[in-house]
């Protein structure tokens, strides 16, 4: 699947689309439309409340596979867009709407990993698989960098390729079978009503007001991706604007140092993951956002481009651990039966901040952006350092003298698990 998903990747597609666009149409809708582009992955979450309910009580490969067949078919359309303000918007109308498929397959697929590997390793297992899914977007990515450098028309042959050995990965998956599905369907359909997700977003809410340790950890995360998230939206017009990037200079920073690190990462990340609970994992893990945040600001401002290096391999180790953190996080709350409604809260809120840092962040950079000073740059990516600092601080305070319910606790682990301390 990284053939295809790296299509719509947001660090990679927002790049392309800035350069590639550039004299097609103004720059003010350019800029707004590769912020949006970059930011999709978290906007396209906001509708996971819907495969939730649609995929409730259903068999869960078939449901991931009818999706997975929407976006390889997706990204091999998207090839042929024209270069104008008409292909701008289908190609961004397309990229959505594969996001947006993918987010039901992500929302769903937790509950296939819940069921087939247990708490003690999942997190090296699902490790493993975005090990294998990074490594392969980061080669891609610099591959497509330097295939539009040398033709600026390279898309058209890569994006229907990657569609076609997007397939392979869709026969792969009618191989993949679900432990115990037929008592998780029955417990899903059989169930409390109250508990069954429903098409009403509002109802997501009853899990937040019935799990209060649930809610805090929400709250912290929404920060902390806030700050994160915002400074993604700006970064590609920061790469063209305040340092003249070209495809491979820009994808080189926005994406395949990053996307490498991560698999380096990923193995230390999950050990942690492994023997802790996500509150005390994100009290530690969420200071590698500060500083990538900070040395990204810190090339803002001063127009120096090794900061830039030292903020992708950053955001690289930091996303190592996110990836586990994010896909695997809620799986500590969650009872029995309600892993996919804990999921569904999670990704809306990523879906409702990326709404919010898509057009904070383009105005934040509007207003401060200027050509005459541009250092003045710095001043979005500084604010999104604040903000994800406080989410960071969020997450040390809960962390001191939080306890994992016993039903939450890592297979293995001691009882009660201690604290773990952002010193440490």
């Amino acid at each position: 699947m990284p053939f295809c998903l790296t299509a719509f990747e947001g660090s990679v597609i927002s790049v392309l689309v800035r350069i590639a666009f550039e004299g097609a149409v103004g720059v003010t809708l350019l800029n707004y439309v590769s912020g949006f582009l970059a930011v999709t992955p978290a906007l396209a979450n906001i509708t996971s409340f819907i495969w939730v309910r649609i995929g409730h009580g259903r068999d869960k490969i078939r449901f991931i596979r009818t999706l997975q067949l929407v976006v390889i078919g997706l990204v091999g359309v998207m090839g042929f867009v024209p270069l104008s303000e008409v292909g701008l918007v289908g190609l961004s109308a397309g990229v959505f709407l594969a996001r947006t498929c993918w987010s039901g397959i992500s929302t769903i697929r937790s509950t296939v990993w819940h069921a087939n590997y247990p708490q003690g390793t999942r997190a090296r297992v699902t490790g493993k698989f975005a090990i294998v899914q990074v490594a392969l977007i980061a080669f891609l990515s610099w591959g497509l960098g330097q295939a539009m450098d040398r033709n600026a028309n390279a898309f058209r042959l890569m994006f229907p390729v990657g569609a076609l050995l997007g397939f392979v990965a869709f026969l792969l998956w009618g191989g993949i079978r679900v432990r115990g599905q037929a008592a998780l369907i029955k417990r899903e359909t059989e169930g409390d009503v109250r508990d069954m997700p429903s098409f009403n977003p509002a109802s997501l809410a009853r899990v937040l007001i019935d799990d209060h340790a649930y809610a805090r950890y929400m709250f912290c995360q929404f920060l902390l991706g806030m700050g994160n998230i915002t400074a993604m939206v700006v970064l590609p017009v920061m790469m063209r604007e305040r340092f003249d990037a070209d495809y491979s200079q820009a994808l080189w920073i926005t994406s395949s140092i990053s996307l490498a690190t991560m698999p380096l990462a990923i193995p230390l990340w999950a050990r942690f993951l492994d023997h802790t609970h996500i509150v005390h994992f994100r009290a530690v893990h969420s200071w590698v956002f500060v500083g990538a945040l900070g040395m990204l600001s810190l090339a803002a401002w001063t127009g120096r481009y090794e900061w830039l290096y030292v903020f992708a391999v950053l955001k690289g180790i930091g996303f190592g651990g996110g990836v586990l953190g994010w896909t695997l996080g809620h799986l500590d709350f969650a009872p029995a039966g309600k892993e996919s409604q804990y999921m569904g809260v999670h990704v809306t809120l990523t879906g409702v901040r990326g709404v919010l840092a898509w057009i904070g962040g383009m105005w934040l950079y509007g207003v401060f952006a200027d050509p005459a000073r541009p250092e003045l740059s710095a001043v979005t990516p500084m604010i999104c350092l604040v903000v994800t600092t406080l989410g960071a601080i969020g997450f040390v305070v809960m962390s001191r003298g939080y306890r994992a319910p016993p039903s939450t606790r890592p297979a293995g682990a001691p009882e009660p698990a201690p604290p773990v301390r952002a010193s440490e």
